[in-house]
């Protein structure tokens, strides 16, 4: 996935535009792409790229995450 790619992916998730993903953004994400049986878990895998530990992640977060 290039950066582009990336960024779209990162603005689609980021459903109120603040420039995070919310652990409620992420959530929304994965039952989008259909995890609705282990939801917890990938929200939980995800939220570990978390780097700063805010709640939250970032671009930069979420793009180590998709590495």
């Amino acid at each position: 996935m290039n950066e582009a790619e990336l960024r779209a992916l990162f603005d689609e998730i980021d459903t109120d535009g603040d420039g995070r993903i919310s652990v409620v953004e992420l959530a929304e994400g994965f039952k989008a792409e259909g995890a609705q049986g282990r939801l917890a878990e990938e929200v939980e895998k995800a939220m570990k790229a978390d780097a700063n530990h805010d709640g939250v992640l970032d671009f930069d977060e979420f793009r180590t995450l998709l590495k």
